[in-house]
């Protein structure tokens, strides 16, 4: 019984690309970058905010240090980038528009 209630050892979204822990199937509790396509955990992302406050740096992505985009153009810009690269990520996310 223990096996069969506990958290699974990964799902189909994987798993954090910086901590490796297993990302949740609740979708408020990971952030999608546009910027290399990765799912980052809430944990990550948070601890990326914290060391750019106290760094007073530029925000960007807790993966690939890209900049975060500034406007929806940028975003756009960013998911034809990886789009046009046949990143199976963007290629999902178009379908979804």
């Amino acid at each position: 019984d223990e096996i069969l209630f506990r958290q699974p050892e990964s799902s189909h979204l994987g798993d954090c690309p910086i901590c490796c822990v297993p990302l949740s199937l609740d979708p408020n509790k990971f952030v999608k970058y546009f910027c290399c396509s990765k799912l980052v955990c809430n944990g990550c992302t948070y601890a990326n905010m914290m060391r750019q406050v106290v760094e007073r740096s530029a925000r960007e992505c807790p993966f690939c240090r890209q900049l975060y985009a500034t406007s929806k153009e940028e975003t756009h810009r960013q998911k034809k980038k990886r789009f046009e690269a046949n990143d199976p990520f963007a290629l999902r996310e178009e379908g979804r528009t």
